[in-house]
């Protein structure tokens, strides 16, 4: 009896601090960007905001993820969207949008998953604003010909063997991203033939990739006194040292392979925010699971953002999205229900509350 009275008590507690210290939005569907207009303080002095979400294709939180966004950029001036999508993809995509139609821009930008209708309304903002795309990660996000079509738009300073050694690179990545892929997500061992190929590929593309690197950097030390070609030269090698990093990692072992990734995707983000956009203010999209801000598994594993550089952590505001009931599809595209939290034990309690505040509205404390 005392034990569950203490946990009555908590649980009361915890009621009353979320009835204080929480705002209520209007249901997903129907919140307006305006409705945000408390950030506007909580935000006011930070560069980098971080927007999570515990699962992926969830409708509601693409829906107050986009009014989130829309909100930071007409009022806060937040102009870059860093996605957890590839880095190539969504530059290149960025730099093509013209061209593409909306629902292009989309489909050629992030992973599939998050090109829903619900994301639709976002991308269209992006293609008449300056708010501008870019990736994260070093996992192809969409095709072969993407990025490869960016570069050739740049024949005038970039040759056509250089053009050429980049096609071959895509080519391989992608194929290799497949083939390899379909084996690890069955849990298959890859047969030995394969794997001899897949070896000599990365033999081929990590000297292929050294000369890019070499006859890249010295164009762009030529073109010095024009900014806008050296950007888009920064980006052709960052992304070339990023399939370099894939090529060579990303038929590690899960466990490995998820450690290397995240490190890679907090070096990306550090470059962007130092390099690339070192004055913009930048908001970044992923999972919860990477925007954790101290978190470590016994297994040793630390996400994106625990490990970014103090200087970010300073410059950040993490903002965490839960679910709390209803049905979502996991990745491959099967439904399941979310099982609701239990509600005669003070822990689960506190849990559903926590959980219920950041779906119908945000804490402020």
């Amino acid at each position: 009896m005392g034990i569950f009275f203490r946990g009555q008590e908590k649980y009361l507690n915890s009621v009353e601090w979320l009835s204080k210290n929480s705002i209520h939005l209007s249901e997903p569907a129907k919140c307006t960007p305006q409705e945000f207009e408390f950030l506007r303080h909580i935000v006011k002095d930070k560069r980098i905001v971080w927007l999570g979400e515990n699962g992926h294709n969830i409708r509601e939180h693409n829906m107050m993820k986009s009014k989130i966004i829309e909100f930071l950029h007409k009022e806060m001036d937040f102009t870059v969207l860093a996605f957890e999508s590839g880095l190539a993809e969504c530059f290149s995509a960025n730099e093509l949008k013209e061209e593409f139609t909306d629902e292009d821009f989309l489909k050629n930008a992030i992973y599939s998953l998050w090109a829903t209708k619900e994301n639709l309304p976002l991308f269209q903002l992006m293609k008449k604003s300056d708010l501008s795309l870019i990736g994260i990660d070093i996992n192809p996000s969409s095709n072969p010909d993407l990025f490869v079509k960016f570069v050739q738009q740049l024949s005038s300073v970039v040759s056509e063997d250089a053009i050429e050694k980049i096609e071959y690179i895509e080519a391989g990545v992608y194929k290799w991203y497949y083939q390899l892929g379909q084996y690890k997500a069955r849990r298959k061992k890859v047969p030995a033939e394969m794997l001899h190929e897949f070896a000599e590929f990365k033999e081929k593309a990590s000297a292929v990739i050294g000369d890019l690197e070499a006859s890249l950097h010295e164009e762009y030390v030529l073109r010095l006194e024009n900014h806008e070609l050296v950007r888009q030269f920064k980006i052709i090698l960052r992304c070339l040292q990023n399939r370099l990093y894939f090529i060579n990692h990303f038929h590690n072992n899960y466990r490995t392979y998820k450690k290397v990734r995240e490190k890679r995707m907090k070096e990306n983000l550090e470059w962007i925010c130092q390099e690339l956009y070192p004055n913009e203010k930048i908001i970044i999209w992923a999972h919860n699971l990477h925007i954790f801000k101290q978190y470590k598994t016994f297994t040793g594993f630390e996400p994106l953002g625990a490990i970014v550089s103090n200087k970010i952590k300073e410059q950040s505001y993490y903002l965490g999205l839960f679910m709390y009931e209803g049905e979502i599809h996991t990745d491959t595209g099967q439904p399941y229900k979310i099982e609701k939290p239990p509600k005669k034990k003070s822990r689960g309690l506190y849990a559903s509350s926590a959980v219920t505040g950041f779906i119908y509205g945000f804490f402020t404390a």
